[in-house]
């Protein structure tokens, strides 16, 4: 696992080592910008980025150049260097992070072969400037307009690896920003939908495409009632594209088929609460995916709630260094490189925190949030150092992320509490985790 963990970092080190091309495709001037010597040169801009600036700006660049023991610049310096990167530079980083994960880790985790993605969303506050509002969007009530926008979430729920993120306003709904997301999604995976994406036009896709789906469905979806009162386990049925998922489809462009009709499986499961949901899956063997694993393979979408919260708490998604649409975008894509980075560490230190903690009485885990504040350190080594002092540096760090980990305490359902969370108060800490970036 150590061969493999460090196949993956230096893949993520040599990407801030740009070629002529990338030169033209991420830097705002390619032939004038970052070709001088500079205290702040691309890679070590990048660098800052990455790292996740959530504290005062400046004493962010002091630490960084205490690291590099130069003098530290300005604020300003800092701010009119990053304007040179552009922000797909941030995002296209963000998907090698999950694409090599899947290469460098040969034995990644699956369920009965199969990848399992969830599909969810959130919003997101962001700075009160109207032009980030009018560049990203608005959240509207009664009172008042707020900057915000909304985050759509593909997120592997076995490996913790956030796989595509896509940004929408509150003005489009989830489900149709998923749609044109399907075909270009791995076919050799199930992905899990919570009730606000019921309907028939994910089926539809996913059955073109080749992939699986589990939808939770709503209780007004037709043949949700007569299923639930014949106490059936499970049930084949005959579903018909059209209405307003044809509609939706046909607006995107993706080539509907008017009244296609298409064969899905609904499973029961009953709640320890006595309701009971209903799940629509093209997942046909009953042997290989008997309705029972079925139930369970649904719960393991609370993976991607909790990956939410870790980015809005332990990462402070809220805070970004930036006023700008450019600068937020930056921090928002390093918030979500960064998390994959936490992950893929942790990842390779499953098997030696399971060896070292198999005597005690609880399963222990990697402590994320600590995590998080040991890798930001790290990161600048990561980017900056020789080859053989970053990869001694790794090896400090793999022993400090295992040497404080948490138990994990598995729960009794409790019942939803709803929190108002406003601006920049989107960082919610529970007991016992304090900020450590």
């Amino acid at each position: 696992m150590e061969r493999q963990l460090f196949h993956y970092l230096t893949v993520l080190r040599n990407f801030l080592s740009l070629s002529p091309g990338q030169r033209s495709k991420y830097i705002a001037r390619p032939d004038r910008d970052f070709t001088r010597k500079s205290p702040l040169s691309f890679r070590r801009t990048a660098s800052l980025i990455l790292g996740l600036l959530r504290k005062s700006t400046a004493i962010e660049l002091f630490d960084f150049f205490v690291h590099c023991q130069e003098k530290s610049v300005s604020k300003s310096a800092f701010s009119q260097r990053r304007r040179l990167i552009k922000t797909q530079f941030f995002q296209d980083f963000l998907e090698l992070s999950a694409r090599q994960f899947y290469r460098s880790f040969s034995r990644y985790h699956t369920w009965r072969g199969l990848r399992l993605f969830a599909v969810d969303g959130t919003g997101q506050a962001l700075p009160n400037e109207e032009w980030i509002g009018d560049a990203m969007g608005w959240h509207k009530n009664q009172f008042t307009s707020t900057p915000s926008t909304r985050l759509l979430f593909t997120f592997d729920v076995l490996n913790k690896i956030i796989f595509r993120v896509d940004f929408h306003t509150q003005n489009e709904a989830e489900i149709t920003t998923a749609y044109p997301n399907v075909e270009r999604l791995p076919p050799d995976a199930i992905y899990i939908y919570d009730r606000g994406f019921t309907g028939y036009g994910l089926p539809f896709l996913h059955q073109r495409h080749g992939s699986f789906y589990v939808i939770r469905l709503k209780k007004d979806a037709p043949g949700f009632t007569d299923f639930v009162q014949s106490e059936e386990n499970e049930r084949l049925i005959t579903i018909t594209l059209k209405g307003r998922a044809y509609r939706s489809l046909r607006k995107l462009g993706l080539d509907p088929i008017w009244k296609m009709k298409m064969i899905v499986r609904l499973i029961r499961v009953d709640l320890p609460n006595g309701e009971v949901e209903v799940l629509m899956t093209n997942l046909m063997h009953r042997r290989r995916f008997h309705y029972r694993r079925i139930g369970e393979l649904y719960d393991r979408r609370w993976g991607v709630e909790t990956a939410i919260f870790c980015l809005k708490s332990f990462l402070q998604l809220a805070l970004t260094s930036a006023y700008t649409q450019p600068g937020v975008e930056q921090d928002l894509w390093a918030s979500f490189w960064f998390y994959n980075l936490n992950s893929a560490i942790a990842f390779a230190q499953e098997t030696e925190l399971k060896k070292r903690t198999s005597n005690r009485q609880y399963t222990y885990q990697i402590n994320r949030n600590l995590a998080a504040g040991l890798i930001k350190r790290w990161v600048p080594s990561l980017f900056l150092d020789t080859t053989r002092k970053w990869r001694a540096k790794t090896q400090v760090l793999k022993e400090q992320i295992i040497a404080y980990p948490e138990p994990y305490r598995p729960r009794p359902s409790r019942a939803r509490t709803r929190k108002i969370l406003r601006g920049q108060g989107r960082h919610i800490y529970e007991p016992n985790y304090r900020s450590t970036l």
